[in-house]
């Protein structure tokens, strides 16, 4: 039996050894690497603070519902003003933000090199696809779709 440090069970899984996953030996292709700059200083973007933040309004994309469901200060450890000004900031930086699939954005390239991922020659596997359902087949070709 495992125990972790506190003397709790660690249930683990055993991996057939027909099914472990062995590294290949090799160099890593140069033309691979993500080349990561700073074009400017992003510190010098940044707005300049009020020491008195400004009460919260909502926008489109920060609704009152989706704040309460951030959670912001469920423990009661900021001070109101502190909050107040969490919420500025978060306002100010709400572009940052995604709440759905549509909002997900991509690194800037100015900033990071495109990922490219190498592959080395291989045969691929043949294993079944995992079936799918008729009744949501459509809602998950969508998905797929989405991504």
């Amino acid at each position: 039996m495992n125990l972790d440090e506190n003397g709790e069970n660690i249930y683990t899984m055993y991996k057939r050894v027909d099914r472990k996953v062995k590294p290949v030996p090799g160099v890593y292709p140069e033309d691979t690497k993500v080349i990561r700059q700073f074009p400017n200083n992003p510190l010098d973007s940044l707005p300049k603070l009020s020491m008195t933040p400004p009460d919260f309004v909502p926008s489109p994309k920060l609704t009152p519902e989706r704040v309460q469901k951030l959670s912001i200060n469920s423990e009661g450890f900021l001070w109101p003003e502190e909050e107040k000004l969490f919420l500025h900031i978060l306002k100010l930086n709400e572009r940052t933000l995604a709440f759905s699939e549509a909002d997900k954005g991509t690194l800037r390239s100015d900033y990071f090199s495109p990922y490219k991922i190498p592959v080395i020659p291989h045969v691929p596997w043949k294993e079944r696809n995992i079936p799918i359902p008729p009744g949501i087949r459509n809602r998950v070709i969508d998905l797929l779709r989405d991504k």
